[in-house]
């Protein structure tokens, strides 16, 4: 048996099973030249297995396929111009519009993913599919091989700035979920293809603590086979038999590969072409941004998702550690046929994405948008990109892991956490689009009955000890004196934004901070300042300041400018940062111009001060509790139960609790079970018992609520950082919490409304 006739029987393979059988017969015919050598290195198990996902581990394949592409083109273009990332290198050498892929057309989309592609086909299962990713780049030659795309660890693109490629062991992660793999790849017009297999080898027991991964040799050397250049192009294929995919079993969304591919390689250089033999379709893969910025193929439903805001991409200055972009989407609201409309795009429960070249490395929590930004009503709908390009090398490297699957905590993530955090709460127009859902289904209550319920329930807490002022929250004693502290009180609404008419040339530009008042910083204070204009978007480059017809100006020195939103519809936002070295009292002013053709420049200023740090406060001995109201959400066509999130099946959910300008707001299921049946029960009695079993009901939920929030705000540093780590688990445990609370409550509001002499004075 020839190699040439192993390479012709590889390719025709359909399973790994019929892949074995060819290699075993080559070994055969070979039995004294033919040798396993281990990727790599011998110990190179654990290196291969980092990776915990199978659907990520094709990614770093195709992330490698797209290298090729530009390798090829470098050599193409004799390196030039010289290109610094492979953004650069897609738009220089592969026409990619600056902007990305949602500038091209349809048909320039499909002919370059041509170069790139993904074929799957059924294999034996689920959990063996057959997997071919194949690219018209650069190639390898047999000798090149073993230092490449067989080897770990190695450098060979450590110093090629236009290539993602950095560790040399991603794509390996392919390995260890399948069966075998061939690996074949022809460099340039060489007459020959390298070729070879690679599995799994099981080792003696009694001399090996493990296995490694090998892969097939011929005299020593990787096997080589004479086809014919239109048998076989340029280029390198990789075939997975037996391939782990029963993660993906859909034909679209989340858990299908089309999902996976959009999401990992969000907004990637070049699109990729998938070609799904088991659902049947071939599309081109563009990534979630360019399809949430409007590009639309074959194949796709609609004309681009339907956005109800959006902030394009601008960046932000985080000092020493380079500069991020950020840009976010809301999506209209969610339907009964479409209950969480950013699946389609991202991982719900993770909607803000971090990349680096175009692929994701990390998502962040939706509880960054439900509870640190306070905008629950948006977490079904607000997608965000974190574009890490601009970091400088040391935050790439304390913020990113080599597997690309997640960011490490620390000093860089808790920096974009926060600013990300700052622009949204930032941002008007999330603050309307929140309300507006809030709103929408919710009728005010009788004032009367909400005031006896705060009032048992303050009733109720005292029992325990804890002081409350009723309707308003605590009243409690700081530190170790008696000194009161002062209740918890909600913030102010905003005030509802106007529509601003935009003219041309245009009229006037403002900074929206109160006439009087001078704006403070301490050092290192950093702060979102409004701007309006009757300005039209053209008049500002907020990625290319000296392009911008609009100019931010700290006139002294003491704070520096961060950078800028785009502008939208009249309204923008300047971001300013209190010098580390700042000296107290120093004072300057911020100002803004616009330039007009042929008129006078428009400006507006505010004079700001530099302060001294607020002093950080002492630790309650006992924690205040804010004021609080509960709303009933009637069953899953709610609007609200699509907008909190909630799961689809009611026996899994009975409240939640969140912070909405000041007030703990306390939402809870009306088709909870034990709640919905104890009150169907007494409605068939008396409508009056009903109604007062609810009101008892509410007032245990807030108890808890109110309990529950206080044991969060004096939990550890330790426990608050875990929840931080681990949303997914926090949440699932308080809403495990809350379901037990509220089948107690059901039981004590029940007793209580059969035993009316039982209640206290405050009933």
């Amino acid at each position: 048996m020839t190699p040439e006739h192993l390479l012709d029987a590889l390719l025709e393979a359909e399973d790994e099973n019929k892949a074995s059988t060819a290699v075993a017969a080559f070994e055969q015919a070979h039995r004294d030249a033919s040798l396993w050598v281990p990727v790599g290195r011998e110990n190179n198990r654990g290196t291969i297995e980092a990776s915990s996902d199978p659907g990520r581990s094709l990614v770093e394949r195709l992330t490698n396929g797209i290298d090729a592409v530009l390798e090829a083109e470098h050599v193409g273009h004799k390196g030039m111009p010289a290109c610094g990332s492979p953004r650069e290198a897609a738009v220089a050498w592969l026409g990619v519009p600056q902007a990305g892929l949602s500038e091209m057309s349809q048909g320039e989309r499909r002919r370059l993913a041509q170069r790139v592609s993904i074929k799957i086909l059924p294999g034996g299962g689920r959990e063996r599919r057959l997997v071919e990713i194949h690219d018209a780049g650069v190639g390898l030659t047999s000798e090149q091989m073993p230092r490449t795309i067989l080897s770990l660890g190695e450098s060979n693109k450590v110093q090629k700035l236009y290539l993602a490629g950095a560790y040399g062991q991603g794509g390996s992660s392919t390995f260890a979920v399948s069966k075998a793999t061939l690996i074949a790849s022809r460099y340039g017009p060489s007459p020959k293809v390298g070729f070879t297999v690679v599995r799994f080898l099981d080792l003696p027991p009694d001399r090996y603590k493990i296995g490694h991964y090998v892969y097939l040799t011929l005299d020593g050397k990787v096997l080589e086979a004479e086809v014919p250049a239109d048998t076989f192009p340029t280029g390198t294929l990789v075939k997975a038999l037996g391939y782990d995919l029963s993660s993906y079993p859909s034909p679209l969304g989340p858990n299908s590969v089309y999902g996976l591919l959009n999401q990992t390689l969000f907004d990637p250089v070049m699109p990729i072409w998938l070609d799904d033999g088991v659902q049947k379709y071939r599309r081109v893969i563009k990534g979630s941004r360019n399809a949430l910025n409007g590009a639309v193929d074959e194949g796709d439903e609609g004309r681009g998702p339907r956005l109800s805001h959006h902030v394009r991409l601008f960046y932000v200055a985080l000092g020493e550690f380079g500069r991020i972009g950020i840009e976010y989407w809301v999506l209209e609201q969610p339907t009964k046929e479409n209950k969480r409309p950013t699946a389609a795009f991202v991982n719900p429960n993770k909607p803000i994405v971090l990349t680096l070249h175009g692929q994701s490395h990390a998502e962040l929590p939706v509880a960054l948008i439900r509870k640190n930004a306070e905008l629950p009503f948006l977490a079904q709908r607000l997608t965000g990109h974190i574009d890490c390009n601009s970091l400088s090398p040391t935050a790439k490297r304390s913020l990113f892991v080599s597997n690309r699957e997640d960011a490490r905590r620390g000093m860089v993530y808790d920096l974009i956490q926060q600013e990300l955090v700052k622009v949204l709460r930032s941002d008007d127009e999330l603050v309307r689009l929140n309300k507006e859902a809030k709103e929408e289904g919710f009728r005010a209550r009788d004032e009367n009955a909400l005031r006896k319920m705060r009032s048992e329930v303050a009733r109720l807490l005292r029992l325990q000890g804890i002081e409350v002022a009723e309707g308003l929250g605590g009243q409690v004693a700081e530190g170790e004196g008696d000194t009161p502290q002062r209740p918890i009180r909600p913030r102010p609404p905003r005030p509802p934004l106007q529509p601003i008419e935009l003219h041309e040339p245009p009229t006037f530009i403002r900074l929206v901070w109160d006439a009087e008042a001078t704006i403070t910083f301490f050092p290192q204070q950093r702060r979102y300042i409004r701007i309006e204009t009757d300005a039209n978007s053209t008049y500002h480059n907020a990625n290319n300041p000296e392009a911008s017809r609009i100019n931010i100006i700290a006139a002294s020195e003491g704070i520096t400018i961060c950078g800028s939103t785009p502008l939208q519809g009249g309204r923008m936002r300047a971001i300013f940062e209190g010098a580390a070295d700042a000296k107290m009292g120093h004072e300057g002013k911020v100002r803004v111009e616009l330039t007009r053709t042929g008129l006078p420049v428009l400006a507006d200023e505010r004079p700001f001060r530099i302060v001294a740090p607020p002093p950080e406060k002492p630790k309650p001995r006992r924690l205040a509790l804010p004021p609080f109201e509960l709303r009933p959400v009637n069953g899953l066509d709610d609007s609200h139960w699509r907008g909190l999130g909630w799961p689809e099946n009611p026996t899994q959910v009975a409240s939640s609790a969140q912070m909405e300008e000041g007030i703990l707001v306390i939402y809870y299921s009306t088709v909870f079970p034990k709640y919905a049946t104890q009150r169907a029960i007494f409605e068939q009695r008396d409508i009056s018992l009903a109604r007062s079993f609810t009101s008892r009901y509410e007032i245990w939920l807030a108890v808890h609520s109110l309990l529950h929030y206080q044991d969060q705000q004096a939990a550890s540093e330790q426990l608050k950082q875990l929840a931080e780590d681990t949303p997914e688990v926090a949440e699932e445990h308080e809403r495990l919490e809350r379901h037990r609370i509220a089948t107690l409550a059901s039981m004590f509001a029940a007793r209580e409304v059969h035993l009316p002499s039982e209640v206290g004075e405050g009933e």
